[in-house]
């Protein structure tokens, strides 16, 4: 998508080119040379093939036109611009899909060492069961251990499935499987609604600039059929001319002026189609800056009350895991019956999932609230990587892994500090670089605490 984005760019940037050039000096150069003859009826006079020769300069500058040319100028610079927001909208776009990505592969590996952590468990109490079953002769015990013990074993199964899912859709946009080692970024804090401005999201900042390339282009059609004057200089030389034998040479400067007094109702049409364009331009406007409300207002909801939720369901966990011990703890004693030993586990396994998608969940929403305030990028790695530059587009779409030296700061490596996306630390330099299949590049960095992501919108050429 970046490049057919960066297309529309350049496009536009070679209409507005075009549409200047009616604003600059014109020059062109003619010559003839061939055969010609010229019959006229005079007193003594016969028609000769001669060799005709002849070669002009003709030079046009634009004076005055009422502002059609400047204004269609003006209008086709802010297409530009609006192309150019869009560019940046996109980049955007990819980056929040591959933070995405990212923290679903990151979730889903936890989860799944989760998911048999609970089996490993399940294991345990199965073989205490065997255990009492031999002393006791119980083999209900038994039965259902087993049963739980093979329960937990689809829990496996379902978490590799979402890592299969998560990692896919890594690769897709990232053109390279995921690293062996991936941690939790330093996610950015948003500490107020305030903080997240609508009106600097990049789409909403392309509608305003189409609006006013619309209203350009509306006062460009007002101005359409106004008289032009032109200031136009000619000079030419010629030897038998079209058959009639001798010099001929001219020369004039002159102005020139045209009005196309009646057209038929067709400036009338161009204008009203251009006074619809306003219109629709208005209310895309509208009606973006209501939908970014509406998503940063619920998202925000959610972020706000998510701290909490967390707070809620750790303290519940470590409950669990002081019940657990004692629920062990009766079971040996055999006070407390095996079913409630193996629900307690399951207790256990599911409130560590849920806290794994809460922190999942809010580290997404903090990305999407930076993202929705078209700050994502520049909060994480840069303005400068918004900036559309020639060299953007790369040389193709096949996946690289590059391996850079990397070079420690001293300082990272004393607080042993991970730089993550969103971090602004001084650490580690990238050591891994993957081409995006959208042709934006992940950084990778590593340290010896495991490994970082540093999401990079550029490039790698």
């Amino acid at each position: 998508m970046i490049d057919k984005v960066h297309a529309d760019v350049t496009e536009a940037q070679g209409f507005a080119k075009t549409v200047k050039a009616d604003l600059l000096p014109q020059l062109s150069i003619e010559g003839r040379f061939g055969a010609a003859m010229h019959d006229q009826v005079a007193a003594g006079a016969e028609g000769d093939t001669l060799m005709n020769r002849r070669g002009s300069v003709l030079g046009r500058q634009h004076l005055w036109d009422g502002g059609y040319f400047w204004n269609r100028w003006q209008d086709a610079k802010q297409r530009v611009v609006a192309k150019e927001l869009l560019d940046k909208a996109q980049r955007e776009s990819t980056a929040i899909g591959i933070v995405e990505a990212y923290l679903d592969v990151v979730r889903a590996r936890k989860q799944i060492e989760l998911a048999k952590q609970s089996v490993a468990a399940h294991q345990k109490v199965l073989d205490l069961a065997k255990k009492r079953a031999e002393a006791a002769g119980n083999q209900a015990d038994i039965e259902l251990s087993s049963a739980r013990y093979n329960l937990a074993r689809t829990l496996v199964l379902e978490r590799e499935l979402a890592l299969h899912q998560a990692e896919a859709a890594f690769t897709r946009w990232v053109g390279h499987n995921p690293p062996a080692h991936l941690s939790m970024p330093d996610v950015p804090e948003v500490n107020s609604l305030r903080e997240i401005d609508p009106t600097q999201n990049f789409h909403y900042l392309a509608t305003l600039k189409q609006r006013e390339a619309a209203e350009l282009e509306k006062k460009a059609l007002l101005k359409k059929y106004y008289p032009r004057f032109y200031l136009e200089g000619a000079a030419g030389l010629g030897q038998d001319v079209y058959g009639t034998k001798g010099r001929d040479n001219d020369a004039s400067i002159l102005i020139v002026g045209s009005w196309d007094i009646l057209d038929g109702g067709k400036r009338k049409g161009e204008v009203q189609q251009a006074t619809a364009d306003i219109d629709r331009q208005i209310a895309i406007i509208e009606e973006t800056l209501v939908l970014l409300n509406q998503d940063i207002n619920a998202r925000w909801q959610d972020y706000r009350s998510i701290d909490q939720r967390l707070k809620l369901i750790r303290d519940y966990a470590n409950s669990l895991d002081k019940t657990v011990k004692l629920y062990q703890e009766q079971f040996d004693l055999g006070s407390r019956p095996l079913l409630s030993l193996l629900d307690i586990q399951n207790e256990v396994i599911s409130a560590s999932i849920r806290i794994e998608d809460e922190v999942h969940d809010r580290a997404l929403l903090s990305y999407r609230l930076l993202f929705f305030g078209g700050r994502l990028i520049r909060d994480t790695v840069g303005a400068a990587y918004l900036e559309p530059a020639s060299t953007r587009r790369g040389k193709g779409k096949e996946m690289i892994s590059k391996n850079v030296v990397p070079t420690r700061n001293a300082s990272t490596e004393a607080s042993g500090s991970t730089p993550g996306i969103g971090s602004k630390q001084q650490g580690p330099k990238p050591v891994v670089v993957f081409r995006t299949t959208t042709n934006v590049q992940l950084v990778f960095t590593e340290d010896s605490a495991g490994g970082g992501a540093l999401l990079d919108t550029d490039p790698v050429d």
